[in-house]
């Protein structure tokens, strides 16, 4: 084993959070769209096959702040974006991309501690040199700085509580606006930026003003929205009213998040109703609408951006990314996924399951909410079918309970027969039949178990009390026995070979000891460079055009709470292969896909593939 070079990233969904605006971003140079997920910033690429440039970026500079906006630079081909995080930290950072290694470098630009709370929006001037950074605050609300300096361009003021969004006007004379939870609207005039104006009449009292932005080109007019239902259009150099945008054909029927514009005339709204509208400013009418099921929650729209030539992206709740097209009556395509830490993982096919209880189909691109609590485990071993189980006490087969649990299910681990193993918080171990959902057989642990794995003869299971491995029987869970050496810590993850001729067990804190099964002893335990929690271990398949020798149990792929992955040797106990960083957060789920190529998932909701490259 010489490397392993990332092949793929399934990046997550956008994060969403009910009643708040989540902001997206688009770049007509690289057609990529920009958007916060957890604790990192993704820029995601539209082109079907993005040779030029990367498909997916994952920028993770925020340490342990959780991102809450990023936006592109105006400025084209600069490939420079700012994000903005939790905490009220700034940071603006590049990337470029080497087209021959595939390989992605990311480069901060500039930081800056600019808030005492999350930052709620970001607008970059036309010349790709000030930028507008609001949120929550003590002493303030939002700032004026340049980019690359942090001098300050100018004063927010005008506002009581926290500002949801600003916007640059993207032409001289230079304007900004702002607008809160307050009602209030606050327009700016600069550089440097003063308070001109404030607006606290057009949207009703209490109600929060959602979204504004000037209009592209020469910033005629600049449009808020807000939970009132209310489309007010402002002059874009005065900063006075000019009217309601309200059509008695269409009237809108819930709260406003977002809007965006599609060119200097038409601008898109989204909002609580589920509904897409397109407006013309001109005549106040409603030219066009896409609507989905306002009763399911999921459905509604908390983000939007256009992406030129008519076409629209809109945001739901529950992440899912629509495409439309003005003239167009139905959705063009939609991209669903996850958006909350992966907890189970299967491959061959692709199906990954997260703790919110979603299950995404890879192969279909299909999401389903079986669950409403962690995935524990997932089996795909029986064509058209999936089963799950999940802390919310139960075992599903697409979706349709088979079985419910009397005590919460722990842990999980499922063989290729088709039988799944539990270990529930009343130390019961059963084995069930994975799509039927019936109890095979069930034994009382000695003490709790904090690891298990099943194998075609075998379930080991890791028992927290002395750090040992026991080993029971399939056939009969009455037969066991003690591995002879304990873990140095508590067990986190198991597993056994396909031939059943090792056990491999890690503990919470990093070490590896990997057991002969037949002398039941310490083959080795040199595997102890990870630093954190094990949460996977994987065997290397047989590769069916490889020598037999070759096909031994050998090559164990490892995943760490410590972001890491490695690839150990059985034959040469103190060669490893590292692939460190693997996931923000920490590697959930590793597996083997084929005999070259590695799966993970991790608390970052991505799912990477990586290329293992052999001697």
């Amino acid at each position: 084993m010489t490397s392993i070079s990332l092949k793929e990233i399934i990046p997550p969904q956008p994060s969403t959070q009910r009643n708040f605006t989540t902001h997206l971003s688009y770049d007509p140079t690289t057609n990529a769209i920009a958007y916060p997920c957890g604790k990192s910033a993704f820029v995601r690429c539209l082109n079907d096959e993005a040779s030029e440039i990367p498909s997916v970026v994952q920028f993770t500079g925020h340490g342990s702040s959780v991102v809450t906006t990023v936006k592109f630079s105006p400025i084209k081909g600069s490939q420079y974006l700012c994000s903005g995080d939790e905490s009220g930290k700034v940071i603006v950072w590049g990337w470029s991309f080497n087209k021959e290694s595939g390989s992605v470098e990311l480069n901060v630009k500039s930081e800056f501690q600019v808030l005492a709370g999350p930052i709620s929006d970001i607008s970059w001037d036309f010349e790709g040199r000030r930028l507008c950074i609001v949120g929550e605050g003590r002493d303030n609300f939002g700032v004026f700085i340049s980019w690359d300096s942090g001098n300050s361009l100018g004063e927010i003021s005008g506002h009581a509580q926290r500002i949801n969004a600003c916007h640059f006007k993207q032409s001289r004379p230079m304007r900004s606006m702002t607008v809160g939870d307050d009602g209030s609207v606050v327009f700016y005039q600069g550089p440097p930026f003063k308070f001109t104006a404030s607006d606290r009449v057009h949207h009703k009292q209490g109600s929060f003003v959602r979204d504004v932005e000037f209009s592209p080109d020469s910033g005629e007019f600049v449009v808020t929205v807000g939970s009132d239902r209310k489309i007010s259009c402002f002059d874009g150099k005065t900063g006075e009213f000019v009217k309601y945008i309200e059509d008695d054909q269409e009237p809108v029927q819930g709260g406003i998040f977002a809007l965006s514009w599609l060119d200097s005339q038409k601008f898109v709204t989204v909002g609580a109703d589920a509904a897409i509208r397109v407006w013309d400013v001109t005549t106040s009418k409603c030219v066009q609408k896409w609507a989905l099921d306002k009763k399911q929650l999921r459905n509604q729209q908390v983000g939007v951006v256009a992406i030129g030539d008519g076409k629209i992206i809109s945001l739901s709740l529950d992440g899912t990314l629509n495409f439309y097209k003005l003239g167009h009556n139905e959705v063009l395509k939609t991209i669903s996924g996850h958006n909350k830490g992966i907890t189970a993982l299967t491959v061959n096919p692709l199906i990954s399951g997260s703790y919110d209880g979603r299950i995404v189909e890879w192969s279909n691109s299909s999401m389903h909410q079986d669950h409403s609590n962690l995935i524990v485990s997932l089996d795909n071993s029986k064509l058209q079918e999936y089963s799950s189980v999940s802390w919310d006490d139960t075992l599903k087969v697409n979706g349709v309970t088979r079985h419910e649990f009397g005590s919460q299910p722990k842990i999980a681990s499922v063989n290729n027969d088709g039988f799944t193993a539990v270990i529930t918080n009343d130390d019961d171990l059963l084995i069930l039949e994975s799509f039927s959902g019936d109890v095979i057989k069930s034994v009382k642990l000695k003490s709790s178990g904090s690891a298990v794995n099943l194998s075609q003869n075998h379930v080991a299971v890791g028992l927290e009390e002395n750090n040992v491995i026991q080993v029971f029987k399939l056939t009969d869970l009455e037969i066991s026995f003690d591995l002879k050496t304990p873990l140095r810590s508590k067990p986190s993850y198991i597993s056994i070979s396909p031939s059943e001729r090792y056990i491999a067990a890690g503990d919470v804190m990093g070490k590896i000891l990997l057991y002969d099964f037949q002398t039941r002893e310490v083959k080795t335990s040199r595997w102890a460079f990870h630093t954190s929690k094990i949460n996977a271990i994987s065997w290397r398949p047989v590769d069916n055009n490889a020598d037999e020798d070759e096909n031994e149990d050998d090559l164990v792929a490892t995943g760490s709470l410590d972001t890491n992955i490695f690839i150990y040797s059985v034959k040469r106990p103190m060669k490893i292969t590292k692939m460190l960083n693997a996931h923000k957060d920490g590697v959930n789920n590793l597996l083997w896909e084929d005999p070259s190529t590695l799966v993970s998932a991790g608390a970052d909701a991505c799912i990477k593939r990586w290329k293992a490259h052999l001697d």
